[in-house]
């Protein structure tokens, strides 16, 4: 058996700690690139993106002609405001949103709402704030409020996706994030098979403010996930807007669109 001496074990220590010392030098001066949250491949950016340059070419994001009320697509000889704004009368003043629902990023939402993938619907949160950066309809936002989910709903999915894709896009803005003036009181059903008119009865009465001086006289932006008929938006709105607010905006990450407004 081999002893080793007092000064050997030293020596084998230092060492040890001068490995480690340079290895945290190293990753200070040439830190891991990121990788991204969807895809997991590294990447470079030089915004705090958590997605790739690749799986951000595969996001159909919206692009002008859109309506002037609610950003969805215009197509062929559709008409400004579009046909579900001229056909419907809502509680938020302007409705935004930044890509539509269809293909990838439907799939990305997918994901971060029923895959339990609290990382990726941050992830999506990134691309809120940097579309935020230059939006010029945002300037007198006073505060965000993320639409919330039932306590029954939220305890079994274990977090509010909207609330994670709020959080980047609220320090982005400079303006507090609110995560318990709005309320949902009533436990509503998954929307995406109901018919119109069942969407509208479903959401109706659906939240409550329960701190009303936190909201009165301000202008509140509203974030969700995905806008469709917008009726979950209007409710929520309706809410804030009883409770004292000035003016509620809303902001989504995607908006549904039918074929043919999205083919043209």
């Amino acid at each position: 058996m081999i002893v080793k001496g007092k000064g050997q074990l030293t020596d084998i220590h230092n060492g040890v700690y001068m490995r480690i010392f340079f290895q945290k030098l190293f990753k200070l001066f040439y830190p891991p690139l990121p990788t991204c949250v969807a895809c997991g491949a590294t990447f470079t950016s030089l915004y705090p993106l958590a997605f790739c340059q690749g799986c951000l070419d595969r996001i159909p994001f919206i692009t002008k002609p859109v309506c002037s009320r609610c950003d969805r697509p215009l197509r062929g000889g559709d008409r400004d405001p579009c046909r579900e704004c001229q056909g419907e009368t809502y509680y938020f003043e302007q409705a935004m949103a930044v890509a539509v629902y269809d293909g990838y990023m439907r799939e990305l939402l997918h994901s971060a709402k029923y895959n339990f993938r609290p990382d990726l619907a941050r992830g999506l949160g990134t691309i809120l704030a940097v579309w935020a950066e230059n939006e010029t309809r945002l300037e007198e936002i006073d505060a965000v409020i993320p639409v919330p989910l039932h306590p029954e709903k939220l305890a079994t999915r274990g977090y509010n996706q909207t609330e994670l894709m709020a959080e980047p896009l609220a320090v982005a803005l400079r303006r507090p994030l609110y995560t318990e003036v709005l309320q949902r009181v009533k436990p509503t059903v998954s929307q995406s098979k109901l018919s119109r008119r069942e969407r509208e009865e479903n959401t109706r009465n659906a939240f409550a403010v329960v701190d009303c001086p936190a909201v009165a006289g301000k202008e509140v932006l509203l974030i969700d996930d995905i806008r469709t008929t917008g009726y979950t938006l209007s409710a929520a709105a309706r809410a804030l807007l009883v409770a004292g607010a000035r003016r509620v905006k809303a902001l989504t990450m995607a908006v549904g669109v039918t074929t043919e407004q999205w083919k043209g």
